[in-house]
Formats: structure tokens, sequence, C-alpha cells
């Protein structure tokens, strides 16, 4: 579960990534890959058939280009005007959504009940403390961290 929730992360900030790398030096996709594999240190390499698709996209919306290099009939793709303008008001909007998660995460995290939920969250919290039958019909009672675990 915990994979599949930092992959589907990560496809949304994908179209992102790929425009920031191609501002700071025209490259093709392969090379897009092999960057971000590097600056994630392994921990995340994307498919061609999700690199390529983004790299459509962003050329058809005007925000980079293509040029083909004959020797090895590669694309190079380079980031357009419109596409700086638009990776500028992209890291605004992340920064933006960063904070806001953020903010919401700890509000949810955080409440001890006193807020405007009106102790919704805390009473939530309490239901993992109420026993649980077992499987055999005993009552165990579940202990959780601050953090749910």
């Amino acid at each position: 579960m915990e994979n599949k929730m930092c992959t589907e992360i990560r496809r949304v900030f994908l179209k992102y990534i790929v425009l920031k790398i191609i501002k700071y030096r025209p490259t093709h996709g392969y090379d897009i890959i092999k960057i971000i594999r590097l600056r994630s240190k392994g921990c995340w390499t994307p498919s061609t058939g999700s690199i390529y698709p983004i790299l459509d996209n962003l050329e058809s919306n005007g925000l980079i280009q293509s040029k083909e290099i004959e020797e090895r009939r590669k694309k190079v793709y380079s980031i357009t005007d419109k596409g700086i303008v638009a990776l500028d008001h992209m890291t605004q909007k992340r920064l933006e959504l960063l904070d806001e998660m953020s903010q919401i995460i700890n509000i949810i995290t955080e409440d001890n009940g006193s807020s405007d939920t009106g102790g919704e969250v805390s009473n939530i919290r309490s239901l993992d403390q109420q026993p649980e039958k077992t499987h055999n019909g005993n009552s165990q009672t579940l202990q959780t961290d601050d953090n749910g675990r």
C-alpha cells in the first residue's frame, strides 16, 4: 500500500519534475529517466510509458519544443518562454499546496479535542483504545501512539 501511495504522489509531480529538468538543460526522455533515478538515489525510476506522454503533452501545450538530432534520431527537448512562465506558476502552486497539505495534516494529527472540530478527531482516536474482539472471542485493546501506530 505504501509503495502504491508513493507512486501515485510521484506521478502528480512528474510533469513539474520533467519541466524543471528540461529548464536546466535541453535533454531527451531517457536522460530524464536517468536523472530522476540518480537524484532519487534509485528510489524512483519512471517508465518510458510515463515520461514520453508527458513530453508529448508539454510539447503540444507549447511549454517545450523538440529538435531531432540526426546522428541518433533522438529528440532533444528544451523549454520555451511559455514553459518558463508555466514552471514559475507551478513552482508557486507547489509551494502553496505543500504548505496547505502540511497545515491540514498537522491539524488532523495534532487535534486534542479543543479545536473547531468539536473533538471529532479525539473521538476517532479514542476508538483505537476500545477493546476489540479477537477471532477467539477475547477482548484485546489496541494501543496506538500519537501518530496512529
